[in-house]
């Protein structure tokens, strides 16, 4: 790699600021039989130019085919630079087997970064088939865990594989003995935050626009990316470039640990592979639309959330993952989600015949039957039900959502209701029971509220017991 500046201290900054002090850190640099020379770690003042007549940031900008261009300056073998990984580690912007973290430099005003710093992380080959010529630290070339050779021509990143015998030293020092430069990996936040690295830096701005066509471009989703704290993330390291969905509805990126997915409508949003996952056996934006925000943790009782353009996916320390969307997704959030009256869902959407569902959750449910609206039942009323059957049972589907009355509350359902007296366990009344406490006034009568469920007699008539006495029908 070249080196213009080294900073973080200041002994090496005296040392580079004098002409000589540089030729004898490019001489030490450069020892050793296959080592990097000291054209090769000049080599990017001399190529800084062709980054000038490809216009790389244009193209992050304003994206073009020309191939070149992706992979910036310096892109041959007979550049002297090294290969990034992302090009032979299947898309992965990570070290690939047998190789490690050794050192990093930056890059200043890169396009591929925002207009801001670069890191740009050395991965080096371990020393797995001998151990000899490690006075200097580096092993010779025949102990590396990987052979000299060049990006493939598929590629427009035909440098160097494996074949510089360099290494910075700022990571894993507890590694004392390497092989050569594997390949490189690069990231907009420094290597220090997520890797075993010290924080002395050195810098080549001439490598800002060095790339690969394997990894994605500067825009929303890396901008995230990056605010997330990049490879420490539990995204990890990126698996490809940006990709269209095949509607072209939206754009994504892959990552070890999760997607980004980016549209104009949500923006830019990560998933992990876990909700990753959940997302597509739920029907994906088909059903939920795009994640709409980033997971929502520390919720009640251990709970995450992932918002979406349609409903959200859910989970909770005492429930399993699940997801609520539609109807039942507005509903949920104007009862105050997981913090108001039906606290988590604990099923998805089960299907009742016909049109009917219901979504079942810790204290309620949101139900909609065949010739009823979408109705909430929750708390002393939801048990309630559950006792009397449900929809099965002598109530049949609820018409309304749960009202007020004098000194507590009713729900009113197809065959009857269920009434309750504030804070306490609602019962049902149906049937002419139900017909003749109404005429009689109801809660506000002389009956008062009801005490019981109404039971049959088994001789066709039914009794309700209730404040004021019983009434048989």
């Amino acid at each position: 790699m070249s080196v213009s500046t080294v900073s973080s201290s200041s002994a090496l900054d005296e040392v580079l600021d004098r002409p000589t002090g540089l030729v004898r850190l490019v001489e030490r640099l450069s020892r050793g039989r296959q080592r990097l020379g000291r054209r090769g770690v000049l080599v990017g003042a001399a190529v800084a130019g062709s980054a000038l007549v490809t216009d790389p940031k244009a193209y992050a900008l304003r994206p073009q085919s020309a191939y070149a261009t992706i992979c910036g300056p310096g892109n041959t073998t007979s550049s002297g630079w090294t290969v990034f990984c992302a090009t032979i580690n299947k898309g992965v912007n990570g070290c690939p087997p047998g190789s490690f973290t050794a050192g990093w430099w930056k890059a200043a005003d890169s396009s591929w970064c925002g207009g801001g710093y670069r890191y740009i992380v050395d991965c080096n080959a371990k020393c797995t088939r001998c151990s000899s010529g490690c006075s200097d630290h580096l092993c010779d070339s025949r102990c590396w865990n990987c052979s000299c050779g060049k990006g493939s021509t598929a590629t427009c990143d035909q440098r160097k594989v494996c074949c510089n015998a360099f290494r910075y030293g700022q990571c894993n020092t507890q590694v004392s003995c390497s092989g050569g430069v594997h390949c490189r990996v690069v990231s907009c936040a420094a290597p220090y935050t997520w890797e075993k690295c010290s924080t002395t830096s050195f810098r080549s701005d001439s490598t800002a626009e060095h790339s690969s066509p394997y990894l994605p471009q500067w825009g929303p989703m890396e901008q995230l990316y990056t605010q997330m704290g990049g490879h420490r993330s539990f995204l990890k390291a990126s698996t490809g470039p940006i990709k269209n969905t095949i509607d072209g509805r939206a754009k994504y990126v892959n990552y070890q640990g999760g997607r980004i997915w980016w549209t104009s409508a949500t923006g830019a949003a990560a998933m992990s592979t876990f909700v990753l996952d959940r997302y597509a056996s739920y029907g994906g934006p088909d059903v939920l639309g795009f994640p709409q925000g980033q997971i929502q943790r520390g919720l009640r009782d251990g709970g995450w959330l992932q918002p979406f353009q349609s409903g959200a996916i859910v989970d909770s320390g005492s429930t399993s993952t699940t997801f609520v969307h539609g109807g039942r997704w507005t509903a949920w959030v104007a009862n105050g989600r997981e913090n108001g009256i039906l606290r988590y869902p604990v099923a998805r959407l089960e299907g009742l015949g016909g049109r009917a569902w219901i979504q079942r959750f810790q204290k309620g449910c949101i139900i909609y039957g065949p010739s009823t609206p979408q109705c909430t039942v929750h708390n002393y009323a939801w048990s309630a039900y559950l006792e009397l059957g449900r929809e099965g049972g002598v109530l049949g589907y609820p018409t309304a959502d749960r009202q007020v009355v004098t000194r507590g509350y009713v729900q009113r359902f197809e065959r009857g209701g269920i009434w309750g007296l504030d804070g306490k366990r609602g019962f049902g009344v149906w049937g002419d029971v139900l017909s003749r406490w109404e005429s009689e006034g109801g809660v506000d009568g002389r009956y008062g509220h009801p005490t019981a469920h109404v039971v049959a007699n088994g001789n066709g008539t039914l009794t309700g017991t209730f404040e004021g006495g019983t009434i048989t029908a």
